[in-house]
């Protein structure tokens, strides 16, 4: 006969679960793709409606050839 007791007990499993790795390149799903140049100009121009102290400017991915924005001083 087994007993247990409050000490003895098996401790639930606290493990975290697994977080698959997602790259954060150029070519990751968190960043907005434009097609061409304009249309990630058009962009900012919209978004500075919204929030005047915005600083943004595009340039293009060497990995997929998109366009992006960024609050950096990469303009192309």
């Amino acid at each position: 006969m087994v007993v247990f007791t409050v000490d003895t007990m098996p401790r639930k499993n606290k493990t975290i679960p697994h977080q698959p790795y997602q790259p954060k390149s150029a070519a990751a799903p968190l960043k907005k793709r434009f097609a061409s140049r304009q249309l990630a100009l058009q962009a900012i121009k919209e978004l500075k409606k919204y929030h005047l102290d915005i600083s943004l400017s595009a340039y293009q991915s060497p990995i997929d050839g998109g366009w992006y924005l960024t609050s950096g001083e990469k303009d192309s």
